[in-house]
């Protein structure tokens, strides 16, 4: 069914994948309609899914019977002409029992607690384990609230979840699909709760027909986004792109599908959820990933999102335009929503960031000039509260955070030389940093002048941002993919530019025990971990450091990372790591003293 999509989504955006999803349409239809265009397709969704052969008995089949499985049909054109069959046929999963938060039953039951390995549509590999059970409700407010304590906060495109409440228990049918999606990406924040069960159900859900719906939508983009994080970038980019040929062809690119929404919140709701596809695209681009027509090259006009505060509270303030916020930044206008300045750094990115490595030689000094000025410009207009990366109400801004952590990570990939890109450091290491007019080092008042690449500055002011209290299981999925640009300077600092140092060292450590913690959730953060310690060990001779004591080795001591750090964000204190160094040191005759400000270069000199 994917590989469907994709055909589909290759030949246009704008075409409608009628092999992909079901025909229906979102708008409701009248209840006394005829079901005579629904029939039994040859194996039930479950059945199809697996790729094993169905008998199609009505109401459920055999195989679903035996496996316990709630068993259900996908509507067809064709339809069936015997009223009795008809009558028998759900093309919904069978529903169960709920509690007193939702009226209806939209959340899957609880997970089985057999042992077994199977696949999953689409080659998912999950194995089963005994878990302590945990009772239907509880586990339905559990997931909820780690989905919107921890996923919720980077991809806020859900409606806040007092919101979503409400438009659940007002219209349980719509929300399935959704819902199940929910469940499985709170599931990864718990040990009380089994994903593999909720994984399958979410999967055979996203590789069955499913309604032109925003929730689908977001459904996808959620589902796409924890593949990424999984490192199946194979799935990532299926979902992603079917997410996006729907969102087309519902007209969410275009200002007038929101501003027909008679509920606020869900206006914004589908603004984000657009926007979100968008910077989505943006990392799957710059990892090289999977390929597919970029949603840059469809027309839209969406308004930008409102600050986090406005959203959660339901006051949804006018929107602005992206003409507005471009001419409001021309007359020096800050007083931006974070959304919007993430959307803006992203846009810079997707411009001239990426296009960059691809360019003709005679044509890149012209875009390195253009991105990096566009780069600091952004850094320089973010008003100072702002920079602070704390909301009003006191919590932190996460979507910010993101926003300043790409441009830092943009710096440093305009100076790393395009071979070394992707995920494979082992690999492309060796192959050192770039060479050429860009290697330049910039004069920094710390005690005395002393030359240092910018690449280091951008990485310091890159770490200078968990100074902040938040727990590190709220960053993205794709938290790794920057981070790991970070660790690239330091080892380049290290091993290929004679500013091997101490502090340096402890920082490529640091940057390695919080991706270990980031790994409890996502694979893909654990794996780049792992393979950062292993270029530090074959690149870097022994030697005396802070993570080194009497007694033990160096590989003893980068062995020494402890999983439970910065598990929560009590933990994230300013002892963390990232402290000032105030002792001077001496490395290759260049005085150098890591009491660096937060403000390094020009850029962050407001």
């Amino acid at each position: 069914m994917m590989s469907r999509d994709r055909e589909d989504t290759a030949g246009s955006l704008s075409r409608q994948a009628s092999t992909a999803s079901s025909p229906d349409s979102s708008d409701p239809k009248p209840a006394n309609r005829s079901k005579a265009n629904i029939r039994v397709s040859l194996a039930c969704v479950q059945c199809r899914s697996k790729h094993v052969k169905c008998d199609a008995t009505l109401p459920a089949c055999n195989r679903c019977q035996q496996e316990d499985k709630p068993c259900f049909y996908a509507k067809s054109r064709r339809g069936i002409r015997d009223p009795k069959k008809r009558s028998l046929i759900s093309d919904k999963p069978p529903a169960t029992s709920a509690g007193p938060i939702f009226s209806t039953s939209n959340f899957p039951s609880a997970p089985s607690s057999v042992q077994s390995l199977r696949d999953l549509p689409g080659g998912w590999t999950v194995k089963s384990d005994s878990h302590a059970s945990v009772s239907p409700q509880s586990e339905k407010e559990l997931l909820l609230d780690l989905f919107y304590n921890y996923l919720h906060p980077s991809y806020p495109c859900l409606p806040p979840k007092r919101f979503f409440f409400n438009h659940v228990e007002s219209d349980p049918d719509s929300y399935h699909f959704l819902l199940s999606i929910i469940n499985f990406c709170g599931s990864l924040y718990t040990d009380q709760v089994s994903s593999d069960d909720l994984l399958e159900t979410a999967c055979s859900a996203a590789c069955g027909s499913l309604p032109f719906t925003v929730q689908t939508v977001q459904g996808l983009l959620l589902l796409s986004i924890t593949a990424f994080g999984m490192m199946r970038f194979e799935h990532h980019v299926g979902w992603a792109n079917r997410a996006v040929t729907i969102a087309v062809e519902l007209g969410m690119n275009r200002k007038a599908f929101a501003d027909a929404a008679t509920d606020s919140v869900l206006a914004e709701s589908y603004r984000r959820t657009w926007w979100c596809l968008t910077l989505q695209e943006s990392t799957r681009t710059l990892c090289d990933v999977g390929s597919a027509p970029p949603i840059t090259d469809v027309d839209s006009d969406v308004d930008l999102p409102c600050e986090e505060w406005e959203y959660d509270s339901g006051i949804i303030p006018p929107p602005i335009s992206q003409s507005q916020y471009e001419t409001q930044v021309s007359q020096g206008q800050s007083e931006f929503s974070s959304m919007a300045y993430l959307i803006d750094i992203c846009k810079i990115q997707a411009d001239l960031v990426v296009p960059y490595h691809e360019a003709p030689e005679d044509k890149k000094p012209e875009i390195f000039e253009r991105a990096d000025s566009r780069i600091c410009d952004w850094l320089r207009r973010i008003p100072k509260w702002k920079m602070n990366l704390v909301d009003p109400d006191g919590s932190v801004d996460v979507i910010l955070y993101h926003g300043v952590a790409i441009a830092h990570v943009n710096r440093l990939r305009l100076r790393q030389s395009a071979p070394r890109s992707g995920l494979n450091i082992r690999e492309y290491f060796p192959l050192g940093p770039a060479k050429g007019p860009d290697r330049k080092g910039q004069l920094v008042k710390t005690f005395g002048w002393s030359p240092n690449p910018i690449e280091i500055q951008a990485a310091n002011s890159y770490c200078d941002l968990f100074r902040r209290p938040f727990p590190t299981r709220s960053l993205r999925s794709v938290f790794a993919v920057g981070t790991l640009r970070v660790a690239l300077a330091y080892l380049d600092a290290c091993v290929f530019l004679g500013l091997d140092s101490p502090v340096f060292r402890e920082r490529i450590n640091r940057l390695v025990q919080i991706l270990t913690t980031h790994g409890e959730t996502w694979p893909l953060s654990r794996k780049v971990a792992e393979d950062i310690k292993f270029v530090a060990k074959e690149y870097l001779t022994p030697r005396i450091s802070r993570s080194w004591r009497p007694g033990i080795s160096e590989s003893e001591a980068w062995a020494s990372v402890p999983s439970s750090l910065l598990s929560e964000a009590s933990h994230l204190t300013p002892n963390f790591g990232f402290e000032p160094y105030h002792p001077v040191y001496q490395v290759d005759a260049w005085p150098m003293n890591d009491s660096w400000p937060a403000a390094l270069t020009d850029i962050y000199h407001a």
